[in-house]
C-alpha cells in the first residue's frame, strides 16, 4: 500500500519533490503521514499544503483510484520504486511519480529521443520515420511526445523496424491526445509503454507540456531534433537535454524553411549533425568499422569467435528470443549483446522478427 500512499501525496497541490523529502524523512513513510494527527503534520507543514495533506486523507476516494488503475491496466511507480527510471532520477526536479501503460524497458538498454516540429515537412517526416526505422533494428528505444509531426513519425519508425518506444503525454495515460492518434497510441502500448506525471483523467492543456518536456529529456540519453521552428517547444526540450548532460543530435535543414531555423541554430551552438540511424549508433558505441563488416560476411558458423558462439547457441530455430532476455541469460551488457547481434544479423546466422527477437535463420 504504501506506493497508493505516495500517489495520494503527488494528487495534493504544492507537494512537490523537495516537500515530499522533508515529511517522508520526518514521518518515515507515507502511509506514516496519512496516519499522523493534524498537530504533528503542522508542525512540519504550516502552510496551505500542510492542510490540504491534512483535508485531503480521504480513504473512499483513495480506493477509487486504485480501483480506476486496475480497471485501466495502469502502473504507478513512485520515485522510491524500483521500477521508476534511472536517468529520470538525474534531473532537476523529477516527479515524484509516474503512471506507466504497457512496460518500461530495461535502464541499461539506450533510449533517444525523436522530437521536432508538429506541422512538419514531408522531408523532415521521412527523416524521422527512417532514422527511427534504423534504430527499431538495432534494439534502441525511441522516446517522444506522441504529438502530430516528429514525435508521430518516430514512434511509427521504430515500432515499424521491430523496436519499442516509449510516448511521454502531457495527460493522463488513459486519454489520448491528438485523437487522431489513437490506433499509435495502441501499437506503443503493445511495444513499449504511454508515461504522465499526472493522473488518469487529467486533460492535455498548453501548461503541463513544457512539464512533460523535462521527461523526455530525462528519459533519454540522447536527443535527436528533427525541424524546430524559431519559438518551438522542441527547443526547450533540446536545452534541458543539454542542461542534464544529455548529447544533442541536430538533422540538418533547408535554410530557407522557417522549419529549419531552431535546428540550424542548434548546430551553430555546436551541436553534432545526424543524417542517417548508423550516426547515433555510431555515437552510442555499438556499431562497426565498415571492414569489420567485411570480414564478418566472409566468416562461416565454423569460425566465429567465442563471444558470437555464446549468443548464437542461446538463439532457437523458431522461438524468437529477445536481446533482453539475452542479456540476462549471459550477465552481460545490452551494448555488448546489441553488438554481437548486429555482426551475427550482418553474417547471415540470426534474422530479427519485430516486436519478438531473434531466430536462427534459415
Amino acid at each position: 500500500m504504501e506506493e497508493f500512499y505516495l500517489m495520494w501525496l503527488t494528487h495534493i497541490e504544492g507537494v512537490g519533490f523537495k516537500r515530499a523529502n522533508q515529511l517522508l524523512e520526518h514521518f518515515g513513510s507515507a502511509e506514516a503521514i496519512w496516519q499522523a494527527e493534524p498537530a504533528e503534520i503542522r508542525k512540519i507543514a504550516s502552510d496551505k499544503t500542510g492542510e490540504l495533506i491534512i483535508t485531503s486523507r480521504d480513504e473512499d476516494q483513495l480506493n477509487e483510484w486504485i480501483i480506476e488503475l486496475e480497471e485501466k491496466q495502469i502502473d504507478f511507480y513512485s520515485y522510491w520504486h524500483p521500477r521508476y527510471p534511472k536517468m529520470l532520477k538525474e534531473i532537476y526536479n523529477p516527479p515524484l511519480g509516474i503512471y506507466v501503460r504497457g512496460e518500461l524497458p530495461d535502464d541499461d538498454i539506450d533510449t533517444v529521443a525523436i522530437i521536432g516540429a508538429r506541422k512538419c515537412s514531408r522531408y523532415g517526416a521521412t527523416v524521422a520515420h527512417d532514422i527511427a526505422k534504423d534504430l527499431g533494428k538495432a534494439n534502441i528505444v525511441v522516446v517522444s511526445g506522441m504529438a502530430r509531426g516528429i514525435d508521430s513519425e518516430g514512434h511509427r519508425g521504430i515500432l515499424d523496424g521491430g523496436g519499442k518506444t516509449i510516448a511521454v503525454l502531457g495527460c493522463g495515460v488513459d486519454i489520448c491526445y491528438p485523437s487522431e492518434n489513437r490506433q499509435l497510441m495502441e501499437r506503443i502500448i503493445e511495444n513499449g509503454c504511454i508515461v504522465s506525471e499526472y493522473p488518469p483523467g487529467m486533460p492535455a492543456v498548453p501548461g503541463n507540456f513544457p512539464a512533460r518536456n523535462r521527461i523526455i529529456a530525462g528519459l533519454s540519453k540522447m536527443v535527436v531534433v528533427v525541424e524546430a521552428g524559431k519559438k518551438s517547444g522542441t527547443l526547450i526540450t533540446a536545452d534541458m537535454a543539454l542542461d542534464y548532460g544529455r548529447d544533442v543530435y541536430v538533422v540538418p535543414g533547408n535554410v530557407t524553411s522557417a522549419l529549419s531555423y531552431g535546428t540550424n541554430a542548434l548546430i551553430k551552438q555546436g551541436c553534432p549533425i545526424i543524417t542517417e540511424g548508423s550516426d547515433i549508433l555510431m555515437a552510442l558505441g555499438i556499431t562497426y568499422k565498415e571492414e569489420e563488416k567485411e570480414k564478418f560476411k566472409r566468416k562461416t558458423a565454423e569460425n566465429i569467435s567465442a563471444e558470437e558462439k555464446e549468443v548464437f547457441d542461446l538463439i532457437e530455430d523458431g522461438t524468437p528470443i529477445p536481446a533482453e532476455a539475452l542479456c540476462r541469460k549471459l550477465h552481460k551488457d545490452i551494448q555488448e549483446v546489441q553488438y554481437i547481434l548486429s555482426l551475427l544479423e550482418l553474417s547471415g546466422y540470426i534474422v530479427k522478427v519485430p516486436q519478438a527477437g531473434y531466430v536462427r535463420a534459415n
